[in-house]
């Protein structure tokens, strides 16, 4: 624990990533607003604060959690998503690769259905595509999840959305997550010093692709930039990508050709709303691109954790028309190419590892009393 002291009045700072990860959005918001009035004659330059405002009400209000089906070409509503959505986007990723690790996990015999990943991880270095993740958040839960089991690898990170602009912000969140200081002698902060570990592990940023489910002629094209990337990647992630787009005529052949490309042994983390579509087409296109459903969790509540919900009501609710913040029920999934190889992890696991199995187990038996450790008969 961290003590700070306020007005001469102590207060204890717990040291948990949850803390960190929304200050340092929030550190990234006050950087933007400044570097964004700074600039004076841009086209986009105006009363950012009331645009910023109206923004998050539509987004608060709006049907859909993703990037694919709202317009981020200014700066507003690109600054009230990552306000709304990316601590929680960041938090259910972790969750969901915590949880599926668990599942995947036999403690007694040390062998995991993340062979091929776990292999990746213990070589040094795995690689992450996502697919209309917008400001990076499903690859920042990506790397809270190798910082709680204690894996020790680096990161490669690609990205693909309809929005260019994108980079430039996500590069500018990314940038906050380290701790850089004037004073020589100052010391991060608990919280500073977890962003700071998270950025670390990133191996030369992210890289953008401007690509759209819409319009796949380009983004599936034999030998794109985007479809190298797809086929290199140990983990592909789809946050909210289809929900807007799975009635749409080409959506089917655009996802099938990325199911496809897939390698073997990676995993495939689909995370989306429970009502519509989509997730009956991401599971029957899963199937017939030869993916294998090693996770699957129906229903799961997305809502935004106290500490920022209480500060979303306190600095924002005399602007905002709903002050309210949603709660949806999402449902996830994790998907992976069999490829048939084994890998014994037997002397690899590490206590800390172990632990952390030991407690996902633990907590998916009280929510699912009938849980059971997978044991495909195809790996």
């Amino acid at each position: 624990m961290a003590v700070v002291s306020d007005d001469n009045i102590e207060k204890t700072v717990p040291d948990e990533p949850r803390p960190a990860v929304y200050r340092f959005v929030q550190e990234a918001l006050d950087a933007l607003i400044v570097k964004h009035n700074s600039k004076i004659g841009e086209k986009d330059d105006g009363n950012l604060t009331g645009d910023f405002n109206k923004r998050c009400n539509q987004l608060n209000s709006a049907k859909y959690l993703g990037t694919m089906e709202h317009s981020y070409e200014e700066m507003a509503p690109r600054l009230a998503y990552l306000l709304l959505h990316f601590t929680q986007h960041t938090y259910l990723v972790n969750s969901i690769l915590s949880d599926a690790y668990a599942a995947c996990t036999n403690l007694q015999s040390r062998t995991t259905v993340f062979n091929e990943l776990m292999r990746s991880i213990d070589w040094g270095r795995i690689s992450i595509f996502s697919f209309g993740g917008g400001p990076a958040a499903d690859v920042v839960g990506v790397l809270m999840w190798l910082h709680r089991f204690g894996f020790q690898t680096k990161v490669q990170a690609a990205m693909a959305d309809t929005c260019k602009q994108w980079e430039a912000t996500t590069n500018s969140v990314f940038k906050m997550m380290q701790f850089e200081s004037e004073d020589d002698n100052a010391k991060p902060t608990p919280q500073q010093k977890y962003t700071h570990n998270l950025w670390k592990r990133l191996d030369g940023g992210i890289k953008y692709f401007n690509s759209s489910l819409k319009s796949p002629t380009s983004l599936f094209k034999s030998g794109s930039k985007e479809m190298i990337a797809i086929g290199q990647a140990d983990i592909i992630t789809l946050p909210f990508a289809l929900s807007s787009v799975a009635d749409a005529p080409e959506t089917s052949n655009a996802l099938q050709g990325m199911l496809n490309a897939v390698k073997p042994g990676a995993l495939l983390v689909y995370v989306d709303h429970t009502e519509g579509g989509q997730t009956e087409l991401i599971n029957n296109l899963a199937y017939w691109c030869g993916m294998r459903r090693i996770y699957f969790m129906k229903e799961m509540n997305y809502t935004m954790p106290k500490y920022e919900e209480a500060d979303i009501l306190e600095n924002y609710a005399k602007d905002l028309d709903d002050p309210v913040p949603r709660e949806s029920k999402v449902t996830a999934i994790v998907y992976k190419k069999p490829s048939g190889y084994s890998y014994d992890r037997r002397m690899k696991m590490s206590r800390r590892e172990q632990n952390n199995i030991k407690q996902a187990q633990i907590r998916l038996k009280k929510s699912n009393p009938d849980f059971k450790l997978f044991r495909p008969s195809f790996y």
